[in-house]
């Protein structure tokens, strides 16, 4: 039975429908273990495990989990209460506390922190799942509320409008948001008296504002903010008195805001003529009667309509053009609420006929023109012609569905397409649903893109997405997953061979040559996975995965082709996935670990070196060849950072070898093209020699022919290498496809033969003579030479009479953990069972 949980009456309770990331913090090794088995029963994901009140907060800050379970006494670790209190006050994670103390000054302690659980052990599986729950709904409601906050904030700064809060039954009135104008510090807000508040408004606005007293109250005013040691400021004050249900408890709410500058301008505007003539805005001024008075010349260039034929001629008559919902501002007259009446401005959306004919959106604001006595004498139409800004709203409704830089749909526009497609699936009006689904990713377009730059990669893109448009039906979709992956929805296929034939079509589409601005054509090919629905996947993202296996099988196959999905191909999957998923989770030193197999010199059968090699022991699959996980991790980018760590350990095993007393020529680390590619490799390098103190000379990087090939600038990051003094070699020599010229144009040291040419040395005569052509070759060029995978005394007396002195192999040892490697003695004869 679970340590920490009492067994439940009933069967677990479900999993919660959303996956909640939780980190766990507990010193007891077992107890933590048995608590993340719970968790991940319960369908929660944890996202780490931590046994100190440091790694707790390190763990937070970097995976940013949705929940931390928390023992409050972590022994020599820490204290949980202090870690909690970081976590809800800083970086805001709520934190439930799982411990078996209840004393009072534990709670008290524990209170502080304001948790948002306290769970004592032990207890029941569906308590820790209700407490859990519960917590991430009040996460939840706070982060809404948190929202909500903010957005209020923004607005009010968006707008400049100060609030205004006052309780009857106090005397102080709070003003905060936009203050600036009354008052010249910066904070967000300050208070004054009632008094002190009617001190600073013009009399008038002080017997607008006490009809705010009563319960309902309301009021619209415009008055002069005069603080004494300030100028004077014009303030536009909107409030109201909130009832709250028991007498004497409502309150005061309003806006304000400065229209200082707005009351400047409208002085202007009836002072100079000039203004209404050249405003962008259209403006029409009529009477009472809604008669056109006056226009200006926006009006005439957005309308089409002169004055002398619209002057006199009620307005309502020829511009406006009502759409079902919209509410004109003359429709607010009729029913006495309108400026005609004495009521305010009216502003809102409506649609505007020009005179040809066409219809245009537009913004109007109506206002009313009062004269002395404070009737209404006219009116202001003012309206702006929105049609650039709808068409906007509508790019941006596309871009939310489709690819930025191809147009074609992106993963929004998959979701639904696919939603749709399966959705028709059981449907009784519609036949049953049949279609192809087409993964697509380009070969060769990251070496486009990397050598030739990013903007000539997405030239590229566009093109081939217009190949693949003009390949397809109307009925068909085609996706830009992103990058150079692409998904092609293919409706009513109802043979796999109409995909396939499609998906030739296509493919012969985009090896024609790609003609860039500027720039030789260029070519590239693709790799294809099919999956047909329902046959391969009843759901998208079964379906998916399908597709991008056999693509992946394509792409295994040599590429430039495409492939059907098979249920052997999904074992393929899982198995890949299983590895990929597997290495994400390793940890370098832990399930991950460097060996390092002695280079011998077979002529003193003395241990010169060593060469790092990479062992994952999978905790489930058990020892895992490098064959199958390095491709894996170097697919997913994961091998620079193995490259790195592996880099820093040989420099700090070099100190060591050399600090025991022993000679020491070098430690061999195989270096990826990834690595050699990444901008700073030779910086990091010097780094790492630096950080341990080795010997630049002490250290070698292994480089095959493939890497030198596909880095650009390899010549000249080899000769920065060399610069250091770090020495380099040819690792796996001749199995390459390399031209010679990179013996002479390269800056190396070594030649590695591989094994498979020491392998039947003895016996294969063409083996031998590659070897003795490697070594002829070595000598001219002053290249040193290392065998690899020597096994037999055989295969050694044959190198030895070659002129091959160094090797590693079986023969004298396999590769070693670190500790073993150390005690090794310096003298290594051959082994006992080396086979002759």
């Amino acid at each position: 039975m679970n340590a920490l949980l009492t067994p439940p009456p009933t069967s677990p309770p479900a999993p919660t429908p959303r996956l909640a990331r939780i980190q766990i913090v507990e010193d007891e090794r077992i107890v933590a273990l048995d608590l993340k088995q719970d968790l991940e029963s319960l369908g929660y994901e944890v996202s780490g495990v931590a046994a100190s009140e440091q790694r707790a907060l390190e763990l937070a800050r970097s995976d940013r989990p949705d929940l931390v379970l928390m023992d409050i006494n972590l022994g020599k670790g820490g204290d949980g209460t202090r870690a909690a209190q970081t976590l809800i006050s800083q970086l805001r994670i709520p934190v439930i506390y799982l411990t078996a103390y209840a004393e009072p000054a534990t709670l008290e302690r524990a209170g502080l922190t304001a948790p948002y659980g306290y769970l004592l052990k032990p207890f029941e599986l569906r308590e820790l799942n209700a407490t859990i729950r519960m917590a991430l709904a009040r996460r939840e409601v706070e982060r809404q509320a948190e929202r909500a906050e903010q957005r209020y904030r923004l607005a009010l700064d968006a707008a400049q409008l100060g609030v205004m809060e006052f309780h009857p039954a106090s005397d102080l009135i709070e003003l905060s948001g936009h203050v600036e104008p009354l008052q010249t510090a910066t904070s967000r807000g300050f208070a004054l008296s009632r008094q002190a508040f009617m001190d600073c408004i013009e009399p008038q606005a002080r017997e607008q504002l006490a009809v705010l007293l009563q319960p309902g109250g309301s009021v619209h005013c415009v008055t002069r903010w005069k603080p004494a040691q300030e100028p004077p400021t014009w303030l536009e004050i909107r409030a109201c008195h909130f009832s709250e249900g028991l007498p004497g408890d409502g309150k005061i709410i309003g806006v304000f805001r400065d229209i200082s500058v707005q009351l400047e301008a409208e002085a202007q505007l009836r002072r100079a003529a000039v203004v209404f003539e050249s405003a962008a805005d259209a403006i029409v001024i009529l009477d009472t009667q809604h008669r056109v008075r006056a226009i200006n010349p926006s009006f005439t260039q957005m309308t089409g309509w002169p004055l002398e034929q619209v002057l006199g001629q009620d307005v309502r008559s020829f511009l406006p053009a009502q759409r079902q919902n919209d509410a004109l501002p003359f429709d607010s007259e009729a029913r006495g609420e309108g400026p005609g009446h004495g009521g305010g401005v009216w502003h809102g959306e409506t649609m505007c006929r020009h005179r040809d004919g066409h219809l245009f959106p537009a913004w109007q604001h109506l206002a009313p023109v009062l004269d002395a006595q404070g009737r209404l004498s006219h009116q202001v139409l003012t309206f702006t012609d929105i049609s650039a800004l709808r068409r906007a709203e509508t790019q941006i409704q596309h871009l939310a569905y489709h690819d930025a830089l191809t147009g074609l749909g992106n993963r929004h526009h998959l979701e639904i397409c696919l939603r749709h497609f399966i959705g028709s699936e059981g449907q009784p009006d519609r036949a049953p649903a049949r279609f192809a689904l087409l993964f697509l990713d380009l070969d060769g377009f990251k070496t486009i893109n990397d050598t030739l730059g990013h903007g000539v990669g997405d030239e590229l893109l566009i093109q081939i997405a217009r190949r693949l448009e003009l390949c397809l039906r109307r009925s068909d979709v085609s996706v830009r997953l992103g990058g150079d992956e692409f998904i092609i929805l293919l409706s009513e296929i109802h043979r796999i061979e109409d995909a396939s034939a499609l998906a030739d079509k296509l493919l012969t589409q985009i090896r024609l040559p790609v003609t860039l601005e500027g720039r030789d054509p260029v070519s590239v090919s693709a790799s294809v996975g099919i999956a047909q629905f329902p046959e391969h996947g009843r759901t998208a993202d079964a379906l998916i995965q399908a597709a991008d296996a056999a693509m992946y099988e394509a792409k295994s196959a040599g590429r430039n082709r495409c492939e059907v999905f098979s249920a052997q191909l999904s074992d393929k999957a899982v198995a890949r996935l299983q590895i990929e998923q597997g290495l994400r989770r390793a940890r370098l030193g832990h399930e991950l670990q460097l060996h390092w197999q002695p280079i011998v010199d077979m002529l003193r059968h003395r241990v010169i070196g060593a060469e790092a090699l990479m062992r994952w022991q999978h905790p489930e699959l058990g020892a895992i060849s490098p064959d199958r996980f390095i491709p894996v991790a170097e697919d997913i980018g994961l091998i620079e950072d193995y490259g790195r760590w592996a880099l820093d350990q040989a420099c700090r095993l070099g100190v060591r070898w050399l600090a025991s007393g022993r000679p020491l020529d070098r430690l061999a680390v195989n270096i990826s093209a990834r690595q050699l590619q990444r901008p700073g490799f030779v910086e990091l390098v010097d780094a790492a020699l630096k950080r341990h103190g080795l010997p630049p000379a002490c250290l070698e990087l292994e480089i095959t022919e493939s890497t030198l090939q596909s880095v650009d600038s390899g010549r000249a990051i080899l000769g920065e290498l060399r610069r250091l003094g770090v020495k380099l070699a040819i690792d796996d020599f001749g199995t390459g496809f390399s031209s010679l010229s990179l013996l002479k144009h390269f800056p190396l040291d070594r030649l590695k033969i591989d094994k498979s040419f020491v392998r039947d040395l003895q016996r294969d005569g063409n083996d031998l003579a590659i070897v003795r052509a490697i070594v002829a070759l070595a000598s001219t060029l002053g290249l040193e030479l290392t065998a690899e995978g020597v096994e037999t005394l055989a295969q050694r007396e044959v190198l030895l009479k070659l002129g091959v002195s160094d090797a590693q192999g079986w023969l004298y040892s396999p590769a070693l953990a670190e500790t073993e490697l150390l005690s090794l003695r310096e003298s290594l004869p051959p082994a006992a069972t080396g086979a002759t």
